[in-house]
This record gives C-alpha cells, sequence and structure tokens, in this order.
C-alpha cells in the first residue's frame, strides 16, 4: 500500500509486522506515528541498524509486565537476513507489532508476509489534495499546488517547510496563486535544472540566460548542470517519440514515470523541436568528452542556437 492508504487500513486492523521503505523521510516518520497512534497503550522498543533480526523477534515474543502490546522499531541496516521474522510471520504474536525501516526506494525483495508501505514521494494527484487539506482554511488553486510538488520533487519534508513557511508570510490571504508561490519557493537543484532546460526548449533566452547564471552563481558544477540538461532532453524525446507505458518509459531510463509523464504535458506538442534539440545536445556532449569545446561553450550554445 501507499502512506496514503495507510491511516485507512490501521482503522480496520493493524497488521503484526510493517515493512516500511522510500526516501521522503517525513513520509516514514508520518507513517511510524500513525502506527504507534493505533497503539496507545504499547510498550515501545527502538533498535538501530545492528540489531539481528532475532533481538527483534524476541521481543516481539516477549510478554510485558506493563502492557498487553508491544510495538518494536527498527531501522534496517545493509543486506538484513529475514529468516527469523519470515519464521515470526508464520505465527505472530496478537497485539504486538513489528515496524522495519528501510530508506531504499525499493522494498526488501526477501521479507516474505510483511505489510509493505511505499514512502517513497507521492504523485502530484494524491499531494494535490493533501495540501489542500493541510492549509485549510486557506486555499491553493491546482495550478499553485501542482507547482509547488514539481519544484519540490514531491518530497513532502519539502512541501510541509515551504507550506509552513507560506501560512506565515500570508497568513491574511485566503487564496494562494502561483503569482504568491514563486517568489519565495525554495526549489530543488533538479527543479531548477528542469526549468532552465525548458527554458532552452522554449528557445527563452533571456529565461535560460537568468537561470543559467543563477545556478553559476550559486556555485553549481557545470557539468553538473550540463548532464542534468541532457537527461532531460533524453526524458523529453523518448516521452514525445514513444507512445509506450510511462512506467515502461521511467524504467528504461532510469527515472520516476512522472517525470515522463510531465515531459508528455509539457512537449508533447512540439516533438520535432525536441527531437532536433536532443540531436543537438548529444552533438556537443561528444564535442565536450572528445575535447574540442568545452561545458560553458556548450550550454551557451545550447541557448543561443
Amino acid at each position: 500500500m501507499d502512506f496514503a492508504q495507510l491511516k485507512a487500513s490501521l482503522k480496520v486492523k493493524v497488521e503484526p509486522v510493517y515493512l516500511l521503505h522510500g526516501t521522503d523521510y517525513f513520509l516514514i516518520n508520518k507513517a511510524v506515528s500513525l502506527i504507534s497512534n493505533a497503539l496507545p497503550d504499547a510498550e515501545v522498543t527502538k533498535y538501530g541498524e545492528d540489531v539481528a533480526m532475532e533481538t527483534l523477534t524476541t521481543a516481539l515474543a516477549t510478554t510485558s509486565f506493563f502492557t498487553t502490546a508491544r510495538l518494536v522499531i527498527a531501522t534496517l541496516g545493509d543486506k538484513p537476513s529475514f529468516s527469523a521474522v519470515n519464521q515470526y510471520l508464520k505465527n505472530p504474536v496478537a497485539g504486538n507489532v513489528l515496524i522495519l525501516i528501510s530508506y531504499r526506494e525499493k522494498p526488501e525483495a526477501n521479507l516474505k508476509g510483511a505489510t509493505v508501505v511505499n514512502c517513497n514521494p507521492m504523485p502530484a494527484e494524491i499531494l494535490v489534495p493533501l495540501i489542500a487539506k493541510q492549509i485549510a482554511p486557506h486555499q491553493i488553486t491546482r495550478d499553485a499546488a501542482s507547482y509547488l510538488v514539481e519544484a519540490t520533487g514531491g518530497y513532502y519534508t519539502l512541501i510541509d517547510n515551504e507550506l509552513n513557511k507560506f501560512l506565515a508570510y500570508y497568513a491574511d490571504l485566503p487564496v494562494w496563486e502561483i503569482k504568491h508561490i514563486q517568489p519565495y519557493l525554495t526549489k530543488t537543484l533538479d527543479f531548477q535544472i528542469y526549468e532552465l532546460g525548458a527554458a532552452i526548449l522554449a528557445h527563452q533566452v533571456t529565461a535560460a540566460t537568468n537561470i543559467l547564471s543563477w545556478l553559476i552563481s550559486s556555485n553549481t558544477n557545470e557539468y553538473l548542470i550540463f548532464g542534468g540538461v541532457v537527461a532531460q532532453m533524453r526524458r523529453a524525446y523518448y516521452a514525445t517519440a514513444s507512445k509506450d507505458d510511462i512506467n515502461v518509459i521511467g524504467k528504461m531510463l532510469g527515472c520516476s514515470p512522472y517525470a515522463i509523464k510531465y515531459s508528455r504535458r509539457d512537449y508533447g506538442n512540439n516533438p520535432s523541436a525536441v527531437k532536433a534539440c536532443y540531436a543537438r545536445v548529444l552533438e556537443l556532449e561528444y564535442q565536450i568528452k572528445s575535447g574540442q569545446t568545452t561545458v560553458a561553450t556548450a550550454l551557451d550554445a545550447l541557448i543561443y542556437r
């Protein structure tokens, strides 16, 4: 299940073992809180990455002197062995709960029978309503909420920080629009490079120059900037040239399927321009690698093409 489904499921039943996995620390911490709140009388024991799985199952099998339930929380280290937990899941102790935390994008494959909760960044379709609920009674336009999601990479940790900032800035403003969000939004580096690539593709010279100047003044490595632009052009090309499912293309390119979805949304009406720009960026990439040009010159060539 995903994070958004967890709260509803806890009203029905608390499972014996949860595996929380993902890269959004806010969602993982929130998931732990939700499960803990569903067990208000449980005795809580926490372990670090060096704990053996046998220690966890022993704690779960031990009766508490103070309460009828135990909640055991542990962070997973590298290559954990789940044989003890898999054995425990065949006959778990009623009322006791184990939470395993993995800060990896994909869940552990060899843990069988646990309830897996995906705590990776959520798609805009889920985040936009959550944002609207969090800032109530204030309101936010859908465009502004979607822009906030894209600018933060969908990480609720960053979204929560930005919303708290906006609540301070716009305490008396009933409806927030993009024009209110943009001036104070702290954008991720990935999003800034995305905006640079978008400006290049749209041949917006002034906008592209301003964004590039900002990135360079922020001491962003020029190879990182050019590499990000190459990756974006590649996503845009395959998103517009192929009709395959976004999950298939995302897996092939090693990126989120939502990045493909956004590329189709932004560039789907102009595939020929995307193709030409991608061909040009590949040519410049080869010239950089072969020593024929510099990164700075290549970026200028893209902007002023």
